[in-house]
């Protein structure tokens, strides 16, 4: 297959600007659709297309037209009002801009943002209902969707500006980027990390920081939030123990640790109601790991 990418099958039909190839049992590539045309939805024992390909010099081309097809499903779905199928467009936005080499799609995420504080911006009851909407995407999209609409309602709680809000929210949406870098059997186990298992998983902040800093033009916040979120102010977090964080790391870490207990059931714990996961954030808070002022704002823009 050298000289061409393999398309997903659940976007061909997004593609209209580059050629799709297909290949006959092992022959020659052959043209399968030219340029400037549009394939219809695969239907079930309807319309069922072969592996398409595209040609390597195309890559960005079609990674533009991506993003596009993206975030204007997005504001589909939003004009629609579903909030189920918007998170599902959300969802798919973070699993492409977190995919090996797709930069492209991850720099299109300030649009992406734009529009949901286009369509949000004043209805901030919206993103408390997203975040709690359970879908079937990947866990580790879900998860960032989530952390990014509890971001959303903190800080339109706090009449954050709309550029500090922006910015959170890509903070928020990349925070666990380096995940993509780690086996997804690792990030999506069920049971609790072996001592082995969680030395690996805590390389994903500085496996983050460096994908963000080094692929995107994105304000240097979003790389340190990458490379903090797990960092406490007592000194006991990772990757290196800092106690030196920003405000912008505290408060996507502190909603890190509130939506998986909310949110998320594992095989060695159900998930909680709102309530109970405050009660544990709080002891944590007591023992010196966040802020308490932080931590009073966050439990506000939750029960107001």
């Amino acid at each position: 297959m050298d000289g061409h990418l393999c398309v997903k099958k659940s976007q061909v039909h997004l593609f209209k600007k580059v050629s799709f190839y297909h290949q006959p049992k092992e022959g020659e590539f052959v043209l399968y659709k030219k340029s400037n045309e549009r394939l219809p939805r695969e239907k079930p024992n309807k319309i069922r297309h072969p592996q398409l390909f595209i040609l390597k010099e195309d890559k960005d081309l079609a990674l533009k037209e991506l993003t596009r097809a993206l975030n204007t499903d997005l504001a589909k779905q939003i004009a629609s009002g579903g909030l189920v199928q918007v998170k599902k467009a959300l969802c798919n936005i973070v699993h492409e801009a977190l995919d090996e080499g797709q930069q492209a799609v991850m720099e299109s995420l300030p649009e992406t943002i734009e529009i949901l504080l286009d369509a949000y911006g004043q209805d901030h009851g919206a993103m408390k209902y997203l975040s709690q909407i359970a879908t079937t995407s990947s866990v580790m999209a879900e998860h960032s969707v989530n952390v990014t609409a509890l971001t959303l309602q903190y800080c339109f709680f706090n009449s954050f500006s709309d550029a500090d809000t922006a910015r959170l929210a890509i903070c928020a949406l990349l925070h666990d980027a380096g995940c993509s870098k780690l086996d997804k059997n690792l990030v999506e186990k069920n049971d609790r990390l072996t001592d082995e298992e969680f030395k690996t998983f805590t390389a994903h902040p500085k496996l983050g920081h460096d994908m963000i800093g080094k692929n995107t033009g994105f304000d240097i916040s979003v790389a340190m939030v990458a490379l903090e979120h797990h960092e406490r102010i007592d000194g006991s977090g990772y990757p290196s123990g800092s106690r030196q964080i920003s405000s912008d790391s505290q408060l996507i870490g502190l909603i890190n640790c509130y939506e998986p207990l909310t949110y998320r059931n594992k095989s060695f714990r159900k998930a909680k109601n709102p309530f109970d996961t405050l009660q544990i954030i709080k002891q944590e808070v007591l023992e010196g790991k966040f802020s308490k002022h932080l931590f009073k704002q966050f439990t506000s823009c939750l029960t107001k």
